[in-house]
């Protein structure tokens, strides 16, 4: 018997399809930096960033000392300002399907979870966002100082849940290799693909190209 869903943010539960969101990795021009330079040092800090241990902010300003030997300190808050109101913009429209789908397993008393690597500019919409109340936890990457696909960062969920992983899904994209992740530490992994609409393709985790495939899964 399922008696949690774990979800991914972005692209599961969020999605950033409407905003055309500006790719950190792809920030070199409004720096005034070139751009292969630029690419391979924020690939360099990312990691750091994700895990809180270093701001959006900061990581842009010591790559323009890097590179330039000199920071845009407009330019750096521009940027960082931007990313938060595309952020906002996307948790401010919630897919219909999706609320549904939260609803009804809140509705059912399935205990749910997000799981999110992300920046803190990524998730502060979160407490204002039209799902939040549903869920009991959030796990999210840059308060934790852990990221997927560690298995400790879907542990601490099922943890602060109080449910067992053989009894808890994990939904998600599949990026940062969440989906093998979440399997390595006993759950059940399945794939959203509601938004994107792609395949798989062959891959050991079943698509769910609707909403109503995780209500399928649960009543099960």
């Amino acid at each position: 018997m399922i008696t949690a869903v774990l979800f991914d943010l972005f692209e599961t539960l969020i999605t950033e399809s409407h905003v055309a969101p500006t790719r950190a990795s792809s920030l070199a021009h409004a720096l005034g930096l070139e751009r292969q330079a630029y690419r391979a040092e924020w690939k360099a800090r990312r990691p750091r960033i994700v895990v809180g241990e270093l701001s959006f902010a900061d990581a842009l300003t010591e790559i323009s000392r890097a590179l330039a030997g000199t920071v845009d300190t407009a330019a750096v808050r521009e940027i960082c300002q931007q990313r938060m109101r595309e952020k906002a913009a996307a948790f401010a429209r919630i897919d219909d399907q999706v609320m549904t789908l939260i609803t009804e397993l809140a509705r059912r008393d399935v205990r749910l979870g997000v799981i999110s690597n992300g920046f803190k500019e990524d998730v502060l919409p979160w407490s204002d966002c039209g799902l939040a109340p549903a869920f009991q936890c959030t796990v999210f990457s840059c308060d934790e100082g852990v990221a997927k696909p560690n298995p400790e960062i879907y542990l601490r969920a099922v943890r602060r849940l109080g449910v067992q992983p053989e009894a808890t899904v994990y939904v998600g994209d599949g990026g940062d290799d969440e989906l093998a992740g979440a399997e390595r530490v006993g759950l059940r992994a399945c794939r959203a693909a509601w938004f994107d609409g792609r395949s798989s393709q062959g891959l050991p985790w079943p698509d769910f190209t609707s909403c109503g495939d995780v209500l399928t899964l649960v009543a099960g």
